[in-house]
């Protein structure tokens, strides 16, 4: 939610920094590069530049924890030996939602039990 955020704003400022605006999906490398080609000459648009300078910084910070934690989260889940990261479509933060919710499964007698 943050990462989207964040985003938006960098597209909403390069979009009044140049014509064309920024990609849908953007990293922050490539609106760093993005914004290396502006070059404003008025005071709101230096503004704007310094704005748009500082919330690319935030999404690099942002970008970093995301990929730490999903990292973290993959060892905590792998120490489990859960096979569920092997699933399509479960990832990390999925995984060790499914985990949370339902704790020990040892707890139910069969794999009856535990689907009902």
């Amino acid at each position: 939610m943050l990462r989207t955020q964040t985003v938006n704003r960098i597209q909403g400022l390069l979009l009044e920094l140049m014509p064309s605006g920024a990609m849908t999906f953007l990293t922050a490398a490539h609106a760093k590069a993005l914004l290396a080609s502006v070059k404003p000459r008025d005071v709101l648009g230096k503004t704007r530049r310094a704005l748009a300078a500082e919330k690319i910084a935030d999404l690099a910070v942002i970008d970093t924890k995301i990929k730490a934690a999903k990292k973290q989260l993959t060892e905590l889940i792998t120490a489990t030996g859960s096979g569920l990261l092997k699933l399509n479509g479960i990832g990390p933060s999925g995984a060790a939602r499914l985990l949370g919710d339902v704790g020990d499964i040892a707890r139910f007698p069969t794999k009856g039990h535990f689907a009902s």
